[in-house]
């Protein structure tokens, strides 16, 4: 029974390294390469058994102490918190991209590189990668948006280096009524008077919070209705709630109980009601969901390298298991059903794989420069991802976990977690159907479409190598039959043009991820020593013919034999000769 212990996370992944060096400088890169491969080591050999601890044995809530009193103590186990030490102190995860003096960085880390982190850890561990995302994703709102008195008082405890400093961040949104509406919020604002009647800079805020992830953090961003806002979005102000007051007291809300979740066991994820509980606003009142929208789309980010991540360690899974396990005289591995199988995951992997860290990289741009151009890429690229990524996350966790048969199913084994704690990332920070119409919106209201669209075109012209231009051309017309057909909606009323979207959008990403495929390709075929390796090429023809091709011979695709003849230079990263 073959396992992956002992394997490093980092150094098993060639094309991390290949992604990461395409985004990078070279000093940047080799300076990363040094901090990921003990991120790889630490994962797979310290985090793994730490992860499998803290989620068979989950945090509880205790509301009451010895004497009565309401005391709302989320208990862990230290496993946990073991794991909250590595993410947060030895690797600084959550601070990075926020400070200058992390992880021995001249500046801020690299977004790709701080997403690559998250992406290794996670193929250990998703539950404490939650919080992390949100500490992560509050810090950005408050540079952003905060008044300077909030932002000094709150930042430094949030993008803290150690356990000791550290305040952890949380999003309280969804309430019964309204999850994905969350224009039916019915939380109150009002602000504070003292006993002599003058206005304080303060707000009370009264309402109920239904699904709070992270539900004991230091420091939380909500969004509540001030007495007298109209109804929907734009009657919400944003606001900041801190657990601990000033004077030590805890803030005026209760945590009702834990969800007993499907997945992300070891994460707290609990109900509350705001009891009048102080907060602060954040930027305009009148702009609180738009201002929130910063850490939800940042948290979209996170949730498609989740899924990612669960995505690569089942690959992983898989690969190690058929390799090392003989069935019927060979190994598993060496079975022609198996090896399609195996190169199907791949080419998921690697074709979502490129599509998140692109997107990193274009949140990288925007952080630097703030183009207008790269905004607008980063508006549609967000959703994209989230959409799609997850998607495929529950379709490979699902398949890993069938190839080790049995055993797969077995709680003694990684695959249920993995398959357990992907799913969420559909769920989290939007369904699919609500980030369909996202992508819509972005389109429509935003121009993000023709920034797509003319990123996808750019891409695709530079293409120069032989074997890639007319894969290239074939992928260009593909990609202005889809915008002419997406410009063909705004012929149709509401509903009939909402009705092909999901298909539409769908085809968007897998547009977008054969393109930068292809990209690939033809920086593999220069960078070669002689220029004949072709494996990036092979597996944007996969990819292409797997998703998007219709073959005027429907088993034209289960009658490619290169999953045959290429098996191991194409999961082991080997030079295929293009001859």
């Amino acid at each position: 029974m073959p396992t992956t212990e002992g394997i490093n996370f980092f150094s098993a992944d060639t094309d991390l390294s290949f992604i990461l060096k395409r985004h990078l400088s070279e000093e940047d890169y080799e300076r990363a390469e040094i901090i990921l491969s003990e991120m790889g080591a630490v994962s797979s050999q310290k985090m793994d058994s730490l992860a499998e601890e803290a989620n068979r044995q989950g945090p509880v809530l205790v509301q009451f102490d010895k004497k009565g009193q309401r005391i709302d103590e989320v208990i862990f186990h230290p496993a946990y918190h073991e794991l909250e030490r590595i993410a947060y102190q030895d690797f600084a995860i959550a601070a990075c991209s926020h400070r200058d003096d992390a992880l021995g960085w001249k500046g801020h880390v690299p977004q790709p590189v701080k997403f690559a982190l998250g992406y290794l850890g996670m193929q250990a561990e998703a539950g404490v990668f939650c919080p992390i995302a949100m500490t992560d994703a509050l810090a950005r709102v408050l540079e952003r948006y905060a008044s300077d008195e909030l932002t000094s008082r709150f930042l430094p405890s949030l993008t803290a280096l150690t356990l000791d400093d550290l305040q952890q961040g949380a999003m309280f949104l969804t309430e019964k009524q309204g999850g994905s509406d969350v224009g039916l919020t019915t939380t109150i604002a009002t602000l504070r008077t003292d006993f002599r009647g003058e206005l304080q800079p303060e707000w009370e805020l009264w309402g109920d919070k239904w699904f709070c992830s992270n539900v004991s953090a230091d420091i939380i961003l909500t969004l509540a209705r001030p007495e007298g806002a109209p109804a929907g979005t734009r009657g919400l102000g944003l606001f900041l709630v801190p657990k601990t007051l000033e004077d030590g007291t805890h803030n005026a809300f209760t945590i009702n109980r834990l969800k007993d979740k499907l997945g992300t066991r070891s994460l707290a994820t609990g109900e509350v009601t705001l009891n009048g509980a102080q907060a602060y606003q954040i930027g305009a009142l009148n702009r609180g969901f738009v201002q929130m929208t910063e850490m939800i789309n940042l948290t979209r980010i996170w949730a498609a390298i989740g899924s990612l991540a669960a995505m690569r360690r089942s690959f992983l899974e898989a690969l190690v298991h058929t390799r090392g396990r003989v069935v019927f005289g060979r190994t598993l591995a060496e079975h022609p059903l198996m090896r399609r199988q195996l190169v199907d995951l791949l080419i998921e992997v690697e074709g979502c794989a490129v599509l998140a860290f692109e997107t990193a990289a274009v949140l990288e741009r925007v952080d630097s420069h703030g183009s207008e151009e790269d905004q607008r890429l980063l508006r549609i690229l967000t959703p994209l991802c989230k959409y799609y990524i997850p998607k495929r996350g529950e379709y490979v966790t699902l398949e890993a976990l069938e190839m080790r048969g049995g055993n797969g199913y077995v709680e003694d084994w990684v695959n249920a977690r993995m398959l357990r704690d992907s799913i969420v990332n559909v769920v989290w920070e939007g369904s699919s159907n609500v980030i369909v119409l996202d992508v819509a919106r972005a389109m429509t209201r935003e121009g993000a479409a023709a920034a797509l669209f003319g990123m996808l075109h750019q891409r695709l012209q530079s293409c120069q190598q032989p074997v890639v231009v007319p894969v290239a051309r074939q992928v260009q017309t593909l990609v202005n039959q889809l915008a002419e057909r997406l410009q063909g909606l705004t012929s149709l009323d509401a509903d009939s043009a909402q009705l092909p979207l999901r298909g539409l959008v769908e085809r968007m990403a897998q547009l977008t991820i054969v393109t930068l495929l292809l990209e690939q390709a033809e920086f593999e075929l220069l960078r070669g020593s002689d220029g004949t390796g072709k494996r990036k090429w092979l597996i944007a023809l996969l990819y292409l013919q797997r998703h998007i091709l219709i073959h005027p011979d429907g088993w034209a695709a289960d009658n490619d034999p290169t999953a045959l003849k290429y098996f191991d230079e194409l999961v082991d990263w080997r030079s295929i000769p293009l001859g």
